[in-house]
């Protein structure tokens, strides 16, 4: 290498070492906080400049800049009566997307896939049939290790083939929620079935081992006289009641690990989330927040406006009841029913432990603040 050789002049292994420390890492953050629109301008502006800089820049960072490949949808509306040239729009988008990856040789190089759908995107039913089929297409084919959805409870309902209850959606307020299934290894086809070969949906387009449901805030939901008589908005509160978890064994049989984001629900919305739970064939380990997060940018107590009416005892109460609920569904489980051996809530700043404590069989211990953890039964 000579005296005046630049970063051109790097070996290719050693450069995309260097480039590989401007990758966002934000990119693979959990989605603890709450959905907001301002999640979906989120980028990350170091390696898309550094792209631009050449083309040996652009080689190095190409491979990097889409392994966290976000495809934020136009919020035109469609409805039934809209033209076909609107309506194509939406579906060439995503056709749009695919020939670029192909293009580009990044078929199976791409780690996460964010599909972001924004306040005011619509799309009419005959519409949503095509849409489905090119997005599970793209799942299929792309075989992404993680896949998110964010969007409305509506529309991320229809995404996965669910009819969520949106009858007291105006007492909750606008919920963008996230949806993020994982898969952490590949499976032959041996280990699975035909559902897999032709799916239907999102929710089985992959054999996923893990599952995240942000619902954000049911805050506002308090200030609405007979709260506890509204059904929450969410693809885990539908149409078909309880019966529809009857169907998750065959739709998720290999999902290990389950966690859930809502902030202050209501006690009958976690009732849903707990059969959900019990539903689950493979389930190991779940994580539970139903506070804000310690990390929070702010504290949602001292929002007058989301507080509104809201009696804030009321909050807590029914936050505490919930984990109550939660805590005595597992016990009642038995030794070969339950596969669940690792409970971790995120709520750090309530009395969490000595609720779960109270309701939980003695099996379960607790290794550290917040981790509860189920031994074996032993065989006498």
């Amino acid at each position: 290498m000579s005296p005046h050789a630049g970063f051109n002049d790097l070996p290719a292994e050693v450069g995309e070492e260097i480039v590989g420390y401007l990758v966002d890492d934000d990119q693979q953050q959990t989605e603890t906080d709450e959905p907001s629109a301002l999640m979906l301008k989120k980028h990350e502006k170091n390696l898309k400049n550094f792209s631009l800089v050449c083309h040996y820049a652009r080689a190095l960072a190409l491979q990097l800049l889409f392994l966290y490949l976000k495809v934020e949808m136009q919020t035109t509306s469609v409805s039934q009566g809209t033209s076909k040239h609107n309506a194509d729009a939406h579906l060439q988008g995503l056709k749009g997307v695919m020939a670029f990856i192909q293009r580009n040789n990044l078929m199976r190089k791409i780690r996460a896939l964010t599909l972001l759908f924004p306040s005011g995107y619509q799309l009419g039913q005959h519409i949503m049939a095509d849409f489905k089929y090119k997005a599970i297409k793209m799942v299929v084919q792309l075989n992404p290790p993680t896949l998110t959805l964010m969007g409305y409870p509506a529309l991320l309902g229809n995404l996965l083939d669910l009819t969520v209850d949106t009858r007291d959606e105006w007492a909750f307020g606008p919920r963008l929620q996230i949806i993020r299934l994982r898969q952490n290894h590949l499976r032959s086809r041996a280990e699975t079935s035909a559902i897999w070969e032709r799916p239907t949906s999102l929710m089985h387009s992959r054999p996923w081992d893990e599952a995240l449901f942000n619902e954000g805030s049911s805050l506002e939901a308090y200030s609405r006289y007979e709260f506890h008589t509204m059904t929450t908005p969410s693809v885990l509160h539908t149409h078909c009641g309880w019966q529809w978890w009857s169907h998750l064994p065959a739709v998720l049989p290999f999902l290990q690990h389950f966690e859930f984001v809502a902030i202050f629900p209501l006690y009958d919305h976690m009732v849903e989330v707990s059969r959900a739970i019990q539903s689950l064939p493979s389930l190991v380990s779940m994580k539970t927040q139903l506070t804000p997060s310690k990390n929070a940018k702010y504290n949602i107590l001292e929002d007058r406006e989301r507080v509104g009416k809201a009696e804030i005892s009321d909050v807590w109460s029914e936050t505490t009841n919930s984990y109550r609920f939660l805590a005595q569904s597992i016990s009642k489980r038995s030794d070969e029913e339950a596969r669940l051996r690792r409970w971790v809530s995120a709520d750090t700043t309530t009395n969490v432990d000595e609720i779960v404590g109270e309701y939980l069989e003695d099996d379960w211990v607790l290794v550290e603040p917040g981790v509860w953890e189920r031994s074996d039964p032993i065989d006498l």
